[in-house]
């Protein structure tokens, strides 16, 4: 009986390391989405029944401790209500997509917070890291997928929107 339990912990502890290994470690990317349809995407969109638009401030670093191409690109967007009251708690942002001459970086948002005195009331802020090393001095397509707390989520755009540097 005891060999057997034994044999049965190896198979489980086997099978269990198996499922971890394929799996994303709990890592989840947003899915593939093709960039016509990236690009097709409005720049205005409606959640409980306020417009949203979305800005952002996107940078490499180059200071002195900084590797010498430079590091990867850090993403903060901001998903804002045209007017000014106080935005929901239910909506927030959960994926962004880049778009850079014909190419597609894709993430989910840190758990970072952005501190509150830095937001207005009609705005979500996020961060995205570790990004590619594109630019900087370049404008790129942004895409940020925007939830309503009830299982509800559209695609948002800002076009046109800059990598800067700091040195």
């Amino acid at each position: 009986m005891e060999k057997a339990q034994y044999t049965n912990k190896i198979i489980v502890t086997f099978i269990s390391l198996l499922i971890i290994g394929c799996s994303d470690n709990g890592i989840s990317i947003p899915p593939d989405i093709s960039i016509q349809e990236l690009l097709s995407t409005p720049d205005t969109i409606t959640v409980e029944n306020r417009k949203m638009y979305l800005t952002t401030y996107m940078w490499r670093d180059f200071q002195p401790i900084s590797p010498e191409n430079g590091k990867p690109l850090i993403a903060i967007v901001y998903v804002t209500a045209v007017d000014t009251s106080q935005i929901s708690e239910n909506i927030s942002a959960d994926a962004i997509w880049i778009i850079y001459n014909g190419q597609v970086w894709k993430s989910l948002f840190s758990k970072e917070n952005i501190p509150s005195e830095v937001l207005k009331p009609n705005q979500v802020g996020k961060i995205a890291r570790e990004g590619p090393k594109w630019g900087p001095n370049i404008f790129v397509e942004v895409i940020v997928r925007v939830t309503d707390g009830k299982g509800g989520s559209q695609l948002l755009r800002g076009s046109n929107q800059y990598i800067g540097r700091t040195d």
